[in-house]
């Protein structure tokens, strides 16, 4: 899906692959999406996963990245922050929710018809749910009330499952 937003594969030289961009595409929502490859990728992923390497430097489209602050891949040497490379290392108008307590599977998002996850969670699942909802709503210009809500409704929580900031 990043690809599509403007991601581009970078090759051995570090050069950028062919732009895949849609410009019908208006607004996106990246879950759990690998971060940039190169020395961050472990010897396993650099082995067997080569083309694992993306630069976010042109997807501008705007974006929710949705990652877990307990997600550890086996594919990099880096923390649950290699998650965020969407969000940091891409240019206009991102925002960045980061669940707490999340794995991979972002509490139950693990595939179609799937029902294993590690981290099970019908209310972070829930939350999900009802934030990209809102942020798509919003970034398509079909409601401008319903994210500023939801975004409140999350910071104004007793027990936050997540945070999101915004560039």
């Amino acid at each position: 899906m990043s690809m599509l937003l403007g991601a581009r594969v970078l090759d051995n030289h570090g050069e950028p692959g062919e732009d895949m961009s849609d410009s019908r595409i208006k607004a996106g929502v990246l879950f759990a999406t690998t971060g940039k490859g190169g020395a961050d990728l472990s010897p396993f992923a650099a082995e067997h996963f080569p083309f694992m390497n993306p630069s976010f430097a042109e997807m501008s489209t705007p974006t929710l990245v949705v990652a877990g602050d307990h997600d550890h891949s086996q594919l990099s040497t880096r923390g649950p922050d290699w998650f965020t490379d969407p969000y940091f290392l891409s240019p206009g108008s991102k925002s960045l929710l980061t669940l707490f307590g999340a794995e991979h599977s972002l509490g139950g998002i693990s595939g179609y018809s799937v029902a294993e996850t590690t981290d099970e969670s019908p209310e972070r699942v829930a939350l999900i749910q009802r934030l990209t909802l809102a942020y798509l709503r919003n970034a398509l210009d079909l409601d401008d009330s319903s994210w500023p809500a939801s975004r409140a409704a999350l910071e104004e929580s007793a027990i936050p499952l997540g945070r999101i900031e915004s560039k």
